[in-house]
C-alpha cells in the first residue's frame, strides 16, 4: 500500500505514515500501484489527453501508475511536436520553386 500524501510504501495494516505522519486509515486502496500498461500504450498512441487525465485522476491512490501514464502522455506529445516540425522544414525545402508553369 502506499501512502495518499507523500506516496512512500507503507504497510497495509498501517493507521499512520511513518514517513510523513498522515493517517492513511480507512483510505481507499484500490489494489496494487503500478504502471496500466493498457493506459500507457492508449496514451502514447492515440490519445495523450488520456494519460493527462488519468494523472489526475490516480495521483493520491496510484503515484506510480498516474506518473507512468502523463510520462507516456508527454513523450507522445514531444514525439508529435518534433515530427511536426520535421515534416513542416522538410515541407518547405521540398517546394523550394523547384515546379516551373
Amino acid at each position: 500500500m502506499f501512502c495518499p500524501h507523500c506516496g512512500d510504501q507503507i504497510s497495509e495494516h498501517a493507521e499512520i505514515c511513518p514517513k510523513c505522519g498522515v493517517r492513511v486509515k480507512g483510505a481507499s486502496s484500490s489494489g496494487e500501484d503500478k504502471p496500466n500498461i493498457a493506459v500507457n500504450l492508449i496514451s502514447f498512441c492515440c490519445i495523450p489527453i488520456l494519460g493527462i487525465v488519468m494523472f489526475f485522476v490516480w495521483k493520491n491512490d496510484k503515484p506510480k501508475a498516474a506518473k507512468s501514464a502523463l510520462i507516456w502522455a508527454l513523450v507522445s506529445v514531444a514525439i508529435w511536436f518534433v515530427l511536426s516540425v520535421i515534416f513542416g522544414i522538410l515541407g518547405v525545402l521540398a517546394d523550394s520553386s523547384s515546379y516551373y508553369y
